[in-house]
């Protein structure tokens, strides 16, 4: 099997909202305010394919 580099795990893909500098890091990459963020993975999980929807749909 080979080494694959970019493969990330599952957790890798969730958003997470502590510690603090975590949900600041998702909030400045997913473009959107701690606030948004953490209403978003409320409303649909902490699955950033999801989240990151979620965001878009409500701009």
């Amino acid at each position: 099997m080979p080494d694959d580099d970019d493969a990330c795990t599952a957790e890798e893909l969730l958003v997470s909202l502590e510690p603090d500098w975590e949900r600041r890091n998702w909030a400045r990459w997913l473009g959107c305010s701690e606030q948004e963020l953490r209403h978003a993975v409320e409303s649909v999980g902490a699955d950033a394919d999801n989240v990151r929807r979620f965001l878009r749909q409500a701009r």
